[in-house]
């Protein structure tokens, strides 16, 4: 019998999603599941809620709950890391510093000076987690799905002796959903090949019955409808010729193009389908790329968050049991029962993109079954796409090599070389705002950054 952490389970969604995922397989519920959160109140709800998902399918399940990181990866087989680093008001900084330079962020949590100190204030969790994997479960998979999720997969990945990493995300398969729905295509029909780099993959293969589906999506350009809620995406496509496989708002924060004037920002990331609930949240204003938007969805998911819980465990609101499309749980039965799973994930490069970095984090389809995980070999990856990622990667690369060593010099170079930044900021410019964040994060970053 396997055991299985969740690290950060206090929280709502992703908690939930696994938790379900697990409970509904018969095989993986007798397996030994730890539930750890730094919050006792909400490790509390999380097993509440957990009791209330096995009530809801006749069964007995009684997870082990702990506040004790130690004593959660005891042992352990696959631990799987979902928590949130920092408050609100950290994310808020990694914004306000940014902008008062002219650096226009939507959501910072995968590149820019954002994105940057994001992964430096995770990682200096995440390393601790992965230590005491280390002495209490060598060889231990970490499935982590905490953003910055290359730059996190690199620093993980090159810190780790014995501990498998993978980075996981849903991007793929919320894309490929959207794209069966655009395109009037069955999604159990959908055949496709993502690759590239996180929240900049792309579709390099995109068919139904045999026939290529790149023409009915990119009819897309012209229908207002579809179009208008992602602009930036259909953009890549029509200069580019391939589909990425992450929202607008995150996609306009990667590239020159898009944030780097007024009219631009007017033009393609402009919320023209909003949906503001009673509390004044704009749902839809991250993924169509209004500066700052991740901000106040945050803060909104917040306030949902805790009133989802709350109906569960009053019994005004209902658990839904369907199964989530996160690759985690599927990635674990895959190993345990030794049947094959393709699925999307973030590993060293190391030549599975040639044109890449070999010591970038990339996104590919990989195999998993009994033997593990496999990533899969990308030939002949469009150079116009490589080129593109080149731009990402290289901050990845200088930002978890930082974070590695504690070397403030490494971060400023990071955000020196973050497409967004360039087109916006001089040298000395980047490095006045590289040197104030540094400040204002002291408390939550390693302390060898401190002057």
């Amino acid at each position: 019998m396997s055991k299985i952490v969740l690290i950060g389970a206090g929280g709502v969604i992703f908690a939930q999603n696994f938790l379900k995922d697990i409970l509904t397989d018969p095989e993986l519920r007798t397996h030994e599941v730890t539930l750890m959160d730094i919050d006792a109140g909400r490790l509390a709800n999380a097993v509440a809620v957990a009791g209330l998902i096995a009530a809801k399918l006749g069964i007995r399940f009684t997870p082990h709950a702990t506040t004790d990181l130690r004593e959660a990866l005891n042992g352990a087989n696959y631990v799987i890391t979902i928590f949130r680093s920092g408050t609100i008001r950290h994310q808020e900084l990694e914004y306000e510093i940014p902008m008062k330079y002219g650096v226009d962020q939507v959501v910072s949590d995968t590149l820019g000076p954002g994105g940057i100190f994001r992964g430096l204030r995770t990682l200096k969790d995440l390393f601790e987690v992965l230590e005491v994997m280390e002495q209490e479960c060598p060889g231990a998979y970490l499935l982590n799905y905490v953003n910055p999720m290359s730059m996190n997969t690199i620093a993980l990945s090159r810190r780790a002796r014995t501990v498998r990493v993978a980075g996981l995300c849903h991007s793929v398969q919320h894309t490929s959903r959207q794209i069966a729905e655009w395109t009037g295509t069955p999604y159990e029909k959908l055949r496709f090949l993502a690759a590239g780099v996180n929240h900049m993959a792309f579709l390099l293969k995109l068919e139904a019955d045999g026939q290529d589906l790149y023409p009915k999506l990119r009819a897309c350009l012209d229908r207002p409808e579809i179009y208008k809620k992602e602009k930036v995406r259909f953009e890549i496509l029509r200069h580019f010729g391939y589909f990425p496989t992450e929202s607008s708002g995150h996609n306009s924060e990667y590239l020159p193009y898009f944030r780097k004037r007024q009219d631009l920002i007017d033009r393609f990331c402009r919320n023209d389908f909003p949906e503001v609930d009673e509390n004044g949240i704009d749902w839809n204003s991250m993924s169509a790329g209004v500066s700052g938007a991740s901000v106040q969805i945050c803060r909104g998911l917040q306030i949902r968050n805790e009133k989802q819980i709350a109906g569960y465990l009053d019994g005004s609101r209902e658990i839904d049991l369907a199964s989530s499309v996160e690759y985690g749980v599927q990635i674990i039965a895959a190993i345990e029962k030794n049947r094959p799973l393709a699925a999307n994930l973030n590993v060293m490069n190391r030549g599975l993109i040639a044109t890449l970095p070999p010591e970038c984090c990339v996104e590919v389809p990989c195999l998993v079954d009994g033997g593990g995980i496999v990533p899969g070999r990308i030939e002949d990856f469009p150079e116009q796409l490589a080129a593109i990622d080149r731009g990402m990667v290289g901050a990845q690369i200088l930002g978890a090599q930082g974070a590695l060593d504690g070397d403030r010099r490494a971060i400023f170079h990071a955000i020196a070389a973050d497409p967004n930044t360039q087109s916006k900021l001089g040298l000395d410019e980047i490095r006045s705002m590289t040197d104030e964040l540094f400040d204002a994060l002291a408390d939550v970053i390693d302390p060898r950054f401190s002057r």
